[in-house]
């Protein structure tokens, strides 16, 4: 399933537009129809006007009507403390249930929430900002997503570029640049010559210029406008619950099969399409991308996407930044700085450019010192360097002199995403970006957000979450955290490893122990350890856990989890609520099955439902099992907005003789499986992820097997991984491959 398009699994308010005025307490009732030949749900949605049929599938939404006479408008519902209105989720369980909407009407809201800059670090949330109107062409919207990035960290922290002489920002200013809205009002000029209506999903870019006034913009360069203004900057932009689109904002609709979001993603990555704009790049190119935010891996994107030929080197101190950056292009080749240094890599690409002996282009997208100097060790004689970044330092110790006789470099400088909009909504469709929004979080949760930018990629605040939970929304498969307080960590949390009587879940239980963890080993019966230890027992190896790790909170149980009856046998014998759930026990599918749980069609609805008869029928005993753990322990954890499962892949499939193909299949099953069931319990604060241990293990593990040294082959690794993967609170819905001792996301 593709990440990117809109998610239907809520239906949202669909209202006809007609020259009578609606009434706001008008009630929709919607009734759920399962047409079991199908893998689609239809909701039939009635009210005295219309009758409509919402085709809700996992990649698009239709909407038809039978009233020809009437329009169709998407309109948005609000969730507000200040009305008496109420809206109640559709209840996707019971077919005999009928839920009832109602529309709270925007125009009668007064005030609003916002985030105000009143100057460098000097930020406030208040509830009382007056709610702006529509003056002459104007578009007010009501803010969905307001994405954060590093230069938003920047201007909070005092930047000269924002807060310095001539800076760019005014205080009391609503901070946010990045942003997509649903149209409440708007002027009706702008309507008919932009044909946007009320409902529509729309994005503005981030400037606006004088147009025609200035030489700037009479020469083509309206984005360096001497008039210019910047939303977010020196006009309130997003970081509120209404905006104003102002007059002369360049105004874009989101495409219906992205979900408004992901389409937060546009602006960065029109930024990253205007950088190879400027690089004027050719198809035999060596480039190299220093810095893995959401320019940089949309400059891997845009470049996948417009010149698949071109070689790629990217760089990042964080691991999963490269990872993804893997993910958007399995081409590319990716170095951790952390792990080797600047001089060693450039090395590397020297070798790599032949005779030419450096890069063609090198896009600073860092925005540090560091960054900058490695950009003129990298490039050739005559190479392009092309600045993105913008820096903390006003002034730069480098040695410029290899600009000139050195190497005679081209620097260019980038800003903004001019002309570019258009084919950062093409790349957001044919590249699979989600993966880059690793935070979502209520408005209230701002200053967290901008804390979160160095460990995340793209953080966004959605104003119409609530600050007491998160709404029970699916759009897209996002990464989805809870509130502070209920941010997991490790130590003392429940851990429960099924299948840890020996190998890889046996090395899980050990890390988790030495990290605080209260853990509950499993094996299918009291004597299974002796299948490596000879007299080994349960209790004696929870035992030998508690010795080697220091850690009393050892608990062991057992019993055959491939019936009900003995997984709720062993849950009788657990005290506390489960924090962290490890499947070790079962990954594999035969390979006469079939990867999916639905007749050979994807489900992305019944993980935790479907019946036992169809289950077993597609899945065997091994597969069976995780199905049944996750099938008894993730409700309980959706209940608590609390929990991290993690599923670990095929194992035994790679022993067999056709172990190629075994694997193959195997990895299918359990990445679908994990997929079905990301997409169930995302905006609850859980956490589902897959780790699939690589074939190049094999080997080791074979000769280790049944000593201890066993667990420093791959059954450590992949209990590392855990642990990693378990420290990443914005990891979701993604399978990480390990091959001896890296890791790599794939989708």
């Amino acid at each position: 399933m593709s990440l990117n398009p809109t998610n239907t699994n809520r239906c949202k308010a669909i209202m006809p537009t007609s020259d009578r005025p609606i009434n706001p307490q008008q009630s929709i009732i919607v009734n759920k129809i399962n047409d079991e030949s199908t893998s689609e749900l239809e909701y039939i949605t009635n009210n005295n006007e219309n009758q409509i049929r919402l085709h809700i599938e996992s990649d698009t939404v239709r909407d038809t009507a039978s009233d020809s006479n009437n329009s169709i408008e998407r309109r948005h519902l609000v969730e507000s403390n200040k009305s008496n209105t109420k809206t109640d989720d559709i209840n996707h369980h019971n077919d005999d249930q009928s839920q009832v909407e109602e529309i709270e009407d925007e125009h009668t809201i007064s005030n609003m929430k916002a985030v105000i800059a009143n100057g460098p670090k000097d930020y406030k949330l208040i509830y009382d900002k007056p709610m702006p109107k529509i003056q002459d062409g104007q578009v007010l919207v009501k803010v969905v997503a307001s994405g954060i990035c590093s230069s938003d960290l920047k201007m909070y922290e005092g930047n000269e570029f924002y807060w310095g002489v001539d800076g760019r920002a005014r205080r009391g200013v609503i901070p946010g640049h990045e942003f997509v809205g649903s149209v409440v009002d708007i002027d009706p000029s702008i309507a008919r010559d932009q044909s946007i209506s009320v409902g529509d999903i729309v994005v503005a870019e981030q400037f606006i210029a004088c147009r025609d006034q200035c030489w700037f913009c009479k020469n083509g360069m309206d984005h360096k406008c001497d008039k210019l203004i910047i939303y977010g900057q020196n006009v309130d932009g997003s970081m509120a619950e209404y905006m104003i689109y102002q007059k002369g904002s360049l105004v874009h609709k989101v495409p219906e099969d992205l979900s408004p979001t992901y389409a937060v993603l546009a602006e960065p990555v029109a930024f990253s399409v205007r950088a190879i704009d400027r690089a004027h790049l050719k198809t035999t190119n060596l480039i190299v991308i220093s810095g893995c935010g959401t320019i940089g891996l949309g400059l891997v994107a845009a470049i996948e996407t417009f010149y698949p030929d071109i070689s790629m080197i990217v760089l990042d101190y964080f691991q999963f930044k490269l990872d993804l950056a893997k993910i958007i292009s399995k081409k590319c080749t990716t170095f951790n700085l952390s792990d080797k240094t600047v001089s060693s890599i450039a090395d590397i690409v020297r070798k790599m450019s032949g005779e030419q002996n450096g890069a063609d282009v090198f896009f600073e997208c860092a925005g540090t010192p560091e960054s900058i100097k490695a950009g003129f060790e990298f490039l050739r004689k005559c190479g392009t360097f092309i600045h993105i970044g913008i820096c903390k330092e006003t002034y730069i110790d480098a040695s410029w002199n290899v600009i000139s006789a050195g190497k005679e470099l081209t620097i260019i400088g980038c800003n903004l995403g001019r002309n570019a909009w258009p084919r950062a909504f093409e790349i957001l469709k044919k590249c699979d970006l989600s993966s880059m929004i690793t935070h979502r979080l209520p408005l209230e949760e701002y200053s967290n957000a901008l804390g979160l930018i160095s460990s995340g990629i793209k953080v966004v605040l959605d104003p119409t979450l609530s600050a007491s939970k998160l709404l029970n929304e699916s759009q897209s498969l996002l990464p989805i955290v809870n509130n502070n307080e209920k941010h997991l960590k490790i130590k003392d949390s429940v851990a429960f490893v099924t299948g840890s009587s020996r190998g890889i879940g046996r090395a899980i239980a050990i890390a988790l122990a030495r990290e605080g963890a209260k853990v509950i080993i499993h094996g299918t019966t009291h004597d299974s350890p002796s299948y490596l230890n000879e007299g080994t027992t349960m209790t004696t190896l929870a035992q030998h856990i508690s010795t080697i790790t220091n850690n009393t909170e050892i608990t062991p149980v057992w019993d055959d989890l491939s019936t009900k009856e003995g997984v709720q046998s062993v849950l009788n014998h657990i005290k506390y609520p489960i924090d962290i759930l490890i499947c070790c026990a079962g990954g594999n599918i035969g390979s006469s099955g079939v990867n999916t749980a639905s007749g050979g069609k994807p489900s992305h609805d019944t993980c935790l439902t479907i019946s036992d008869s169809d289950t077993k029928s597609i899945l065997n005993r091994n597969f069976w099992t995780t199905h049944l753990v996750c099938q008894s322990i993730v409700p309980q954890m959706i209940q608590n907005h609390r929990g991290h499962v993690i599923i670990i892949g095929s194992t035994s499939a790679l022993l067999g003789r056709e172990k190629g193909a075994l694997y193959t299949v195997s990895k299918a099953a359990v990445h679908q499986y994990m997929r079905c069931l990301a997409t169930q319990v995302q905006s609850s604060g859980i956490r589902v992820n897959c780790i699939a241990p690589g074939p190049t293990l094999t080997e080791r593990y074979k000769r280790n097997i049944g000593t201890d040294q066993g667990v420093t082959g791959r059954p450590e690794h992949v209990a590392n991984a855990v642990i990693q993967l378990l420290n990443m609170d914005f990891v979701h819905g993604q399978t990480i491959r390990v091959d001896g001792g890296e890791q790599t996301f794939t989708s």
